[in-house]
């Protein structure tokens, strides 16, 4: 299970006084809207939402605002700050599991630490060997004289030792490709941004320029876990921002169908069709403008 899609659900949770009254007054359609705001609120950072993220949610739960604000502010589930909101019970059964990523963050950063400084051994191990085949290479020139000491006086035979680089891995990329494993968190990205399936269905797209935006800015270092991936990506993903605009005229671009190019797509469905007829999903690329499928393969 993907560590964004659990939420610890206690047994009693019915029994509750709060979501007793809950039920009570707004039967199990409050109760299932009170489970959808607290499935909300576990993808975002700090289990902390935005209340104007919620028409989305509305939307995709065919509810009216009036059933949703009286779940919101009427039975003391949650606590709503200007514009945020959150539960306090969703904060208390995460706690463990927060300690417990805590944890599992520390050993993580303890680990890279330990293979960053096993790495650089390693390197300077390789830059012994070869500063020692250097001097192998200059012994004879004068007692005690070392290359560099050559190269400092200017000898003829003096070579530069040049030091073995070792390539680190990329760890911010991990954690930003890490992303497209969290699919619920994907889907409330894309509620979140507007652009529906467009968004989910071009995800991968969409990290493409989230990483080209961090390395132009040289914020790279501010990736050190995938909290931080979110976090920055949230910011990214902002409505009205200058780097959501660029995304939305990146998305808008026109797609070079390549081997499709004699097909159409829906951009948000992904169905395949030709003149209005659609085209199975595992059947191969139409050939040309002539083509029609019939029993199960392309005649022209």
């Amino acid at each position: 299970m993907k560590r964004d899609q659990y939420i610890p659900h206690e047994v009693s949770m019915r029994n509750t006084t709060e979501v007793m009254n809950l039920i009570e007054k707004e039967g199990m359609s409050g109760y299932g809207i009170y489970w959808a705001l607290m499935e909300y609120l576990r993808v975002q950072d700090g289990y902390v939402g935005d209340l104007r993220a919620l028409t989305s949610l509305k939307r995709q739960l065919k509810i009216r605002q009036p059933k949703l604000d009286k779940v919101l502010y009427g039975f003391g589930l949650f606590i709503c700050n200007g514009n945020t909101f959150y539960s306090p019970k969703l904060n208390e059964v995460m706690k463990p599991f927060e300690d417990r990523r805590a944890r599992i963050e520390a050993y993580k950063r303890n680990k890279e630490k330990g293979n960053s400084q096993e790495t650089s051994g390693i390197s300077n191990e390789k830059s012994d060997i070869v500063s020692f085949e250097v001097k192998g290479k200059g012994e004879g020139k004068g007692k005690g004289e070392t290359t560099s000491t050559k190269e400092e006086k200017g000898g003829d035979d003096a070579v530069a030792v040049v030091p073995v680089s070792v390539p680190t891995t990329l760890v911010w990329e991990r954690y930003v490709d890490e992303l497209q494993q969290e699919q619920q968190w994907i889907e409330v990205m894309a509620m979140r941004s507007g652009l529906g399936l467009v968004f989910v269905n071009r995800f991968s797209e969409v990290l493409r320029l989230f990483k080209l935006h961090v390395q132009a800015v040289g914020n790279e270092k501010d990736i050190q876990s995938p909290g931080d991936a979110k976090r920055y990506f949230c910011f990214f993903n902002t409505p009205g921002s200058a780097t959501f605009r660029k995304l939305v005229e990146e998305l808008q671009k026109p797609i070079d169908k390549g081997k499709f190019r004699f097909e159409d797509r829906d951009p948000t469905t992904g169905q395949r069709s030709y003149c209005g007829v659609p085209i199975p999903s595992d059947a191969p690329p139409r050939p040309n403008e002539q083509a029609v499928w019939c029993d199960g393969k392309w005649v022209y």
